[in-house]
């Protein structure tokens, strides 16, 4: 995946860097580049697959042949003449485009000529060995926002695709989208399940054995089957993007305003949702966007804020005083307390996300209000302003009774809380706390087969063997012997020690991991099998459900 952007005279840009440390949401007001970065990257690669027909991978003279290519062909950026591309349009010389991944690790500029108003010529430039321009592998997918959907569509092959959407254009390749989707079985049964999960509706498979694409789907079972022509712009939105998603495994997917023509509620579950399957498929997202959810549920690391240049978020607590700018209530919290049925505090989304996955394991109910729109959730302490000892959930929750008397909440904390925190009982009625018997949420993380199951899927089987071994070897010898036995036992070690930063990173690291954030948990819960989920986590879930009164 990218690890490193750098831009070089691309249109805005003069001289400037994107560290990237996954996931990445760019934010910021117009006309600050994000969309710029997204197209910055699409360009690179049109240019070095562009390059690589050529089929010569020799520096002559010290540098690599060019390629030509054309304004039509440049599918990356929609443009009527090439010096668009260069900064303030001084069209002479060359721009550069650098990308830099980290697993494989290889790093590669592109660099775009100026040549004419119609033709430019590319090439990557000598700092790449020929074995690294040969090798070096990158699928992009740039996802604009979705344009007007046409009643007819026929069938494109892919290149006709990435030129309708580099003029944006997503609107005319959607059935597309969908008969590609359907060509496999896990992409379509992926998508609709988180259609039928996100909607309710049921998604037909496409017929595109006609002069044009049939692409219907029905909102109820047994409903009438209706032309997605029809729905509405957020259906449409939302069913390019998960298409897009489920069709481009292990790619990069540059989405500009995903937010687009989503109502808020459910702007927060199309992100929840786009993070987890990316997971699954092992992709990476990056993200332009004004929406206010996405940008608040994005953890710091990855957030970009964009004004005369980027700057990244790296700690917690820069996260908390972009929170600290809001009220106790957001314009969120008072649409989603209309309709969820209850309240959710968690120590952070972290917890969230965990508990979705082990609920996906387990095909638990409570997978489903996890990934609706409508579900409401929010730290068990938020603060208002910087230095305050911040809104706890209860006080949280007394404001939300203004907008509903009636909405329950629960208070999921974690075993190191202070003692005078006690657990309610679950009546499914007004403030309701439960509490995880074992340090925090990441403890029940903690299984010798799952971590690594983990391993093996981070660094791929060929590889796992050795990382395996050296887990293996830490967690025999830094871990109790009962622990490593009997995993789901009650262990004081393990309900007396914390998880996230003195077991797991270091297990982590010596299985050649190190630096993994703790952001990334989820992925261990996402390969845990049934049996190896601790019973107090179902027992948490089903908890979770009855004090909703589900």
């Amino acid at each position: 995946m990218i690890h490193r952007v750098g831009l070089r005279r691309f249109k805005r840009f003069g001289d400037v860097e994107f560290i990237l440390p996954g996931h990445v949401v760019l934010a910021g007001p117009n006309n600050t580049g994000k969309t710029t970065v997204l197209q910055a990257i699409a360009a690179w690669s049109l240019a070095l697959n562009r390059w690589r027909e050529l089929n010569d991978f020799q520096r002559h003279r010290g540098y690599y042949a060019r390629a030509p290519i054309a304004r039509q062909a440049f599918s990356a950026v929609p443009l009527r003449a090439f010096d668009l591309l260069w900064r303030e349009r001084d069209y002479a010389g060359s721009l550069e485009i650098e990308i830099q991944s980290d697993v494989p690790a290889w790093t590669v500029a592109m660099e775009l000529i100026a040549d004419s108003t119609e033709q430019i010529y590319v090439r990557p430039l000598p700092t790449a060995a020929p074995d690294v321009v040969r090798n070096a592998k990158l699928t992009t997918a740039f996802v604009p926002a979705m344009s007007g959907l046409g009643t007819e569509e026929p069938l494109y092959q892919r290149p006709k695709v990435d030129q309708l959407l580099g003029q944006a254009k997503p609107g005319d390749v959607l059935r597309n989208l969908l008969v590609e989707a359907a060509g496999s079985e896990p992409a379509w049964a992926g998508l609709q399940e988180s259609i039928r999960r996100l909607f309710g509706f049921e998604l037909a498979p496409p017929n595109a054995t006609g002069p044009h694409i049939l692409a219907e789907y029905r909102e109820r079972a047994g409903g009438p089957a209706l032309d997605i022509a029809s729905a509405g712009s957020g259906f449409q939105q939302v069913l390019m993007l998960l298409a897009f998603l489920r069709t481009r495994p292990g790619a990069v997917l540059l989405l500009d305003e995903p937010d687009a023509h989503l109502h808020v509620i459910l702007q927060d579950a199309i992100y929840g949702e786009l993070r987890a399957v990316a997971a699954q498929l092992r992709s990476q997202l990056i993200i332009a966007t004004h929406s206010e959810v996405i940008i608040n549920g994005a953890e710091p690391r990855e957030l970009c804020v964009l004004f005369d240049g980027p700057r990244m978020l790296a700690t917690t607590e820069e996260q908390a005083r972009v929170i600290l700018s809001l009220k106790v209530l957001s314009q969120t919290d008072m649409m989603l307390a209309l309709t969820a049925p209850g309240v959710l505090y968690l120590e952070n989304y972290t917890d969230r996300d965990i508990l979705r996955e082990w609920a996906r394991v387990l095909r638990h109910p409570a997978h489903d209000l996890f990934s609706s729109r409508t579900f409401l959730w929010r730290p068990t302490v938020a603060e208002t302003r910087t230095g305050s000892p911040g809104i706890r959930a209860f006080q949280h929750y007394e404001a939300l009774r203004l907008i509903r008397d009636d909405l329950p909440a629960l208070e999921l904390v974690d075993g190191d809380a202070r003692p005078e925190i006690q657990p309610t009982a679950v009546t499914s009625r007004g403030f309701q706390r439960l509490r995880w018997r074992r340090y925090e949420i990441e403890s029940y993380l903690v299984h010798p087969e799952a971590l690594a199951r983990f391993v093996e899927h981070t660094v791929g089987p060929a590889a796992a063997g050795p990382h395996i071994d050296d887990l293996r070897r830490y967690l025999q010898e830094n871990f109790p012997p009962a622990v490593l036995r009997d995993p789901m036992g009650d262990h004081a070690f393990l309900n007396a020690t914390k998880a996230r930063t003195e077991l797991l990173p270091p297990a982590l690291a010596a299985a050649g991991l190190p630096g993994l954030p703790y952001t990334r948990y989820q992925e261990i819960a996402a390969v845990m099998r049934p049996d190896e989920i601790h019973p107090e986590v179902v027992d948490k879930l089903d908890g979770i459900m009855r004090a909703f009164g589900l």
